[in-house]
């Protein structure tokens, strides 16, 4: 190979790497019910309700005065429950543990 081509290889190679990084962080939030996020974290604010709140590679947070009616889940991250929260279903994290507010 010559050395353009090498480096216009180099090029898509760095490209396709910064497009993957960016669409794997997807928000999917369905009328501000469901929040999910594939590749980071989610946080439920505060004094809001939920009805789930998921993240995939990440960790779930419900801020204080937070409402989930149905399951905050987390694959890869901790559920992390804050002062005041209130989860009226399951909070199940696969990967480090949930950790209520102290």
């Amino acid at each position: 190979m010559k050395w353009q081509q090498l480096i216009l290889v180099f090029i898509a190679s760095i490209c396709l790497i910064f497009a993957g990084n960016a669409l794997a962080q997807t928000d999917i939030n369905i009328n501000n019910t469901n929040l999910i996020r594939f590749g980071g974290s989610v946080t439920v604010p505060e004094n809001q309700v939920v009805e789930n709140a998921l993240a995939f590679g990440g960790s779930v947070t419900v801020s204080p005065n937070a409402r989930v009616l149905k399951t905050a889940i987390a694959f890869g991250g901790d559920v992390i429950l804050k002062k005041g929260v209130r989860v009226d279903g399951d909070a199940y994290s696969f990967g480090t543990g949930v950790k209520p507010a102290a």
